[in-house]
């Protein structure tokens, strides 16, 4: 079985090599490209290249970003259970009643009928 993976992963990876060569064969040409900062005289799949690769590099900041943002809420909630079910496990080792318990003293009218 570890050589049937190694064998489509290899196949993959063969692809996207061949993939890869024909883009650049077909699109060798030369595009003048203005951006904020100034010009870029590159093959069209250099471009192609390059967006994706910005594309692909801001998308994971802003997943990153919002990922940590899960995990720190998700670590908070994991805390405040913490801090609860150790409260609950406190409240449940108390005594019922006072230490010392004795029974009850007869009422005071009680008291006032027997005397």
């Amino acid at each position: 079985m570890r050589w049937l993976r190694r064998l489509v992963a290899a196949a993959f990876f063969v692809a996207a090599l061949v993939i890869g060569w024909r883009l650049a064969q077909r699109n060798a040409a030369l595009v003048h490209v203005d951006y904020l900062v100034g010009t870029l005289d590159e093959p069209v799949w250099a471009i192609l290249l390059g967006a994706t690769l910005l594309g692909a590099g801001l998308a994971s900041l802003v997943f990153g970003f919002h990922a940590l943002r899960l995990a720190l809420t998700a670590r908070r909630y994991r805390k405040l259970a913490r801090g609860l079910e150790s409260e609950v496990h406190q409240l449940r080792n108390l005594p019922l009643g006072p230490a010392d318990a004795r029974p009850a003293d007869p009422a005071p009218e009680a008291r006032a009928r027997s005397g």
